[in-house]
């Protein structure tokens, strides 16, 4: 197979994956030209873990990982005292169209979910984490003291990517162990 089918039938492979975890699709905020709507729900939420994640709704490695970061809440005692924030950004050509089938894996359904069509916290979190190009499949966790001020969203306590050359990579099982602890400290 060559190498620029083997993407795309990745992709494919992962997302069916993903399916067999489907629930039935959940609600999404469009942010416009501003995250502000994710910034006021991170800072209405202080004084709880938090984790923040931005993930495209065509990405399989994406779905999968959301499915599992989620999933990995639901498995800790006192997983829902934790917020998750779940953006879709527009990656591998996805739109909004895209976003509502792609709620389905996020097994928490306290989650909140976002569609980013202008990719403002994928460019934020990119200077945010110091990277050359705006972030996307990455997994951040917040602590309870954590504050947005200003534009840019935090640092986060933790994070993990699925790419290995930006970070650690995304082991759900190690994402979901840092939550814990975080939960335990809170």
């Amino acid at each position: 197979m060559n190498k620029s089918a083997l993407i795309p039938a990745t992709a494919l492979l992962l997302s069916l994956a993903a399916c067999t975890r489907l629930k039935p699709a959940s609600s999404y905020q469009v942010l416009g030209n501003a995250p502000a709507a994710v910034r006021t729900a991170f800072n209405a939420d202080a004084g709880k873990v938090r984790v923040l994640m931005l993930v495209s709704p065509t990405c399989g490695a994406c779905l999968n990982g959301a499915a599992e970061v989620s999933e990995q809440l639901l498995k800790i005692e006192h997983g829902k005292d934790a917020s998750l924030y779940v953006v879709w950004v527009p990656r591998l050509g996805a739109h909004e169209k895209d976003v509502s089938s792609a709620t389905r894996v996020v097994a928490a359904a306290w989650a909140k979910q976002y569609w980013d069509g202008n990719d403002l916290l994928g460019e934020q979190c990119k200077q945010v984490l110091g990277w050359n190009d705006n972030a996307w499949d990455v997994y951040m966790l917040y602590g309870p003291k954590a504050l947005w001020i200003g534009d840019l969203a935090p640092a986060p306590d933790f994070f993990m990517h699925q790419d290995n050359e930006k970070g650690p990579r995304l082991d759900a099982t190690v994402f979901g162990s840092r939550i814990k602890q975080a939960l335990q400290q809170q």
